[in-house]
């Protein structure tokens, strides 16, 4: 370190150490929503809630989760009959104005950007009780902060889509003035539905940088998280969109490596490496990552502390870590051509006594060659000036020659890797990790057909992700009635034992497949049994094929079935198929009986249920005889 910067890093220790001895004893840092001043929680019961409406328009449904500063329902618009979600102030803290006026802020700003990787709030106010609240769009899935939690770490292609997308999202916010401030792994949330979205939230503390709107956050004032504080706001400075392109660096850096760059036993030691320390290279907890130069440099950039050095805005950001995301770091660089290699020449005419004339001499040659019009001109020669009148578009069309194959080659490379990477994955039994490595490529080219299957094939791996696996399929099939391959076929014949609703969803998609489904539809018939098997036989009705089956074997099963309605429905569908063979396993329906306790208690033996209609079609095909 030069003694310049030992200096200048002398002078941010000292004004940081002014700040929060300033700061501290005056109780203005804004670390953490919960390090706020507030008043002693007063007996305040979420639950006791659930079942009211507020602002008779929003019935309380159910308790998600509480906070320090209130709780979050699943809520229902009485009038509008849409589920949302319901961010509801504690009573204690609704009369504290500037606490109600940074609810009223994050719904204000949140409600003016409209972005996919934004939630969306679309209400505030108070109820006439007196309770302070905020609607959003209702969102089901996991934060960032849990999914760390949960795997600690995340795969290169995992961490990069996250990030790719939390600057699409912030692109949006800076392009309204808009500097969020407290980017966190627990404000960004990773959506279920569609899989792989992500959300930013928390807009409570943002910034508003334009000039002209007076900003609530007075100079001095460490506003922020100190894991993820910017330099800048650890010093009270002035901030940008930077201060958010270093939060996301930090965060994509706490996601490569399952931890945070630095530890420290307080806040204010946090705060004070946050100011002074620069970050580690995320290769000194990722060796592997070295495969990875790319994205190494893009998060080192992005942790740079001074902000000159950042990436100028998050756009440029993305730009740098969809790149990545192409793996373009990977491709193979082509060595350079040997000056061993051979060489073209000119032609030049030679005769006795005549030396090899240079190039330069050409129009020589060509007057001495024209005066004798006896003589035709060599073709080398014609070729030789026909290529120096137009060298450039010669040159053009040699460039294009190789150019064109080699990208189109380098295109196709690109575009199968999160391909085999998805398929790598699903292999190794990682469905998630599979889901996280397609969605990306999916966002990026939404028509794919084999996108939209492996992005299936993964959601179907994952535990109540079904519907959103059918959601995928059902995609693939708008863009091409062939995309779905064996193993989609085999994951919807799977789904026909599932609940009715999914079973019903999968029959659909099965029969607008047709004939390739055939094979997987008779399959499933001799792998269900009861109501599931019922629907696999509707199904192959539907499509034609049910006579390919043994219709006595398979409906004379269901006769035994403990469902009633089941033995019910095989009956009637017997008595349609109208063959006499099925007469004596429907006497055996109409023979059987079951034991009740009668009149005083004492045992009474009735007919099993389904026997009338048993009997009732055993007499029709034995008429038929």
């Amino acid at each position: 370190m030069t003694r310049d910067r030992i200096g200048v890093v002398e002078q941010q220790v000292e004004q940081v150490g002014r700040l929060l001895d300033r700061l501290g004893s005056r109780g203005r840092i804004f670390f953490r929503l919960e390090r706020l001043v507030l008043p002693t929680p007063t007996s305040f019961r979420p639950e006791s809630l659930v079942g009211t409406t507020l602002d008779g328009r929003y019935r309380l449904v159910a308790h998600i989760a509480s906070g320090g500063m209130g709780a979050i329902f699943r809520a229902e618009h009485v009038y509008m009959r849409k589920e949302l979600a319901l961010k509801v102030l504690r009573p204690d803290l609704s009369s504290l104005p500037d606490i109600a006026e940074r609810f009223r802020r994050e719904a204000e700003i949140a409600a003016s950007l409209e972005h996919d990787n934004i939630v969306r709030v679309t209400d505030f106010g108070r109820s006439p009780e007196g309770w302070l609240f905020l609607s959003m769009e209702l969102l089901e899935g996991e934060s960032l902060f849990d999914r760390l939690r949960r795997t600690g770490s995340l795969t290169p292609e995992e961490a990069v889509s996250v990030l790719v997308q939390m600057c699409r999202g912030l692109e949006a916010a800076h392009a309204r003035g808009v500097v969020h401030r407290d980017l966190k792994p627990e404000n960004i949330f990773l959506t279920a539905r569609p899989a792989g979205l992500i959300k930013i939230l928390d807009f409570g503390i943002a910034k508003l940088t334009d000039p002209q709107i007076a900003s609530d956050t007075q100079a001095g004032m460490v506003v922020g998280t100190p894991e993820y504080l910017s330099p800048e706001q650890a010093m009270g400075s002035a901030v940008d969109g930077r201060a958010d392109v270093y939060a996301v660096g930090l965060i994509g850096w706490r996601m490569l490596a399952g931890r945070h760059p630095f530890r420290a036993d307080d806040a204010r030691g946090l705060l004070m490496m946050q100011a002074t320390q620069p970050v580690p290279s995320i290769i000194e907890a990722r060796p592997d990552l070295s495969a990875w130069p790319g994205l190494v440099t893009a998060i080192g950039r992005a942790c740079a502390k001074d902000v000159r050095e950042r990436h100028p805005s998050a756009a440029e950001l993305r730009a740098e870590l969809e790149a990545c995301l192409g793996s373009l770091d990977l491709v193979p660089v082509a060595p350079k051509p040997s000056d061993s290699r051979p060489r073209a020449s000119a032609w030049t005419p030679s005769g006795s006594g005549a030396a090899a004339l240079p190039i330069d001499a050409a129009p020589t040659i060509e007057a001495t060659l024209t005066l004798d019009a006896t003589v035709p001109t060599p073709r080398p020669v014609r070729a030789l000036r026909f290529a120096r009148r137009h060298r450039l578009v010669l040159a053009l069309a040699i460039l294009a020659a190789v150019l064109v194959p080699t990208s189109l080659s380098f295109s196709r490379w690109l575009e199968e890797r999160p391909v085999a990477r998805a398929r790598a994955l699903l292999a190794a039994d990682r469905p998630e990790a599979a889901r996280d490595a397609i969605t990306p490529a999916v966002l990026r080219r939404p028509s794919d057909a084999r996108l939209r299957v492996l992005q299936g094939q993964a959601l179907h791996r994952i535990q109540g992700q079904a519907q959103a696996a059918m959601d995928a399929y059902a995609a693939a099939l708008d863009l091409d009635p062939r995309a779905l391959d064996a193993t989609a076929l085999s994951d919807l014949s799977q789904n026909l034992a599932a609940e009715r609703k999914v079973a019903e969803r999968s029959a659909k998609l099965l029969a607008r497949v047709g004939p390739p489904a055939v094979p997987y539809v008779l399959e499933a018939i001799g792998q269900t049994t009861g109501a599931a098997r019922l629907r696999v036989l509707e199904l192959a009705r539907d499509m034609g094929v049910e006579e390919r089956v043994d219709r006595l074997a398979v409906y004379g099963a269901l006769l035994s079935d403990p469902d009633c309605e089941v033995r019910r429905a095989a009956v009637r569908r017997l008595g349609e198929i109208g063959n006499p063979d099925a007469a004596p396993k429907l006497q055996e329906l109409a023979h059987e009986r079951r034991r009740i306790k009668g009149l005083f208690g004492l045992p009474q033996e009735v007919p099993l249920c389904g026997a009338a209609e048993a009997e009732a079609a055993a007499r029709k095909l034995t008429a038929r005889r």
